[in-house]
């Protein structure tokens, strides 16, 4: 089922609208954010993963982040959202295991800037499954990863008070690798609610040139060919067998 062009940016536009926005780009190492100063909030991130070696523990606790650029200001608290509203999690945009071939990159991945409220069953749903993908992937070929926050209704913001960020409405992501057997490169891509009650990945799937037309290409900022930018797998791609999701 593919979602409603309007709905999505009717969202997105009054996100975009917004004044006086402070963008800038942080460099974990690993990952790199799109962040914005005006709302305390990534809106974009990327990285590449290759085969997994990692093991490194996922820290306990989250951070500031004390990277940040003069005048650049962090969400104001890491405690939990739940303590705020019930029903939200800390959600990470870059998937902490990811992270865990590098110590320092796991950290960092715990740090407030890549760190947003989701609905727990979300975050603990839907969102898990599509993270999955590119952790299983990844034993196979290099996979790249992209993805982003689309924010617009005001209606849910929460944690303004308590930690100075609203609440994103809807999550993408996109998944690059190249087919084994063949070597040509293959796309996936979601545009996920962030709700309670949602259906499959393949109810979210869209094309990278969806994603172009709804949130506009420099936000997207995915370089890629028109072949790969139309692709619409008919499901998203199953999980390999003996995948180690650790």
């Amino acid at each position: 089922m593919r979602l409603a062009t309007f709905f999505f940016a009717l969202v997105f536009s009054s996100f975009a609208g917004a004044a006086h926005a402070q963008v800038v780009t942080l460099n974990k190492g690993g990952f790199v954010l799109t962040y914005d100063c005006s709302i305390h909030s990534a809106t974009r991130y990327e990285y590449t993963l290759v085969a997994d070696t990692g093991s490194a523990a996922r820290p306990s606790s989250f951070y500031k982040d004390p990277d940040l650029p003069a005048g650049c200001l962090g969400q104001t608290s890491t405690a939990s959202y739940a303590s705020v509203q019930s029903g939200y999690d800390r959600g990470h945009l870059v998937t902490s295991n990811h992270m865990d071939y590098d110590t320092t990159y796991i950290r960092r991945a715990n740090y407030m800037t890549n760190i947003v409220p989701q609905v727990s069953s979300f975050n603990q749903g839907i969102w898990v499954k599509a993270e999955n993908v590119a952790e299983c992937y990844r034993d196979i070929a290099p996979v790249d990863v992209y993805g982003g926050v689309v924010y617009g209704d005001a209606s849910n913001d929460y944690f303004l008070s308590s930690h100075g960020i609203p609440t994103p409405e809807f999550f993408w992501k996109t998944i690059i690798t190249k087919d084994p057997n063949t070597g040509t490169a293959k796309a996936i891509s979601w545009i996920i609610p962030n709700e309670t009650g949602l259906g499959s990945l393949d109810s979210y799937l869209v094309t990278i040139a969806d994603l172009e037309e709804l949130l506009g290409a420099s936000y997207v900022a995915i370089n890629a060919p028109a072949s790969l930018k139309n692709m619409l797998p008919s499901a998203s791609w199953p999980l390999p067998s003996g995948c180690d999701l650790s």
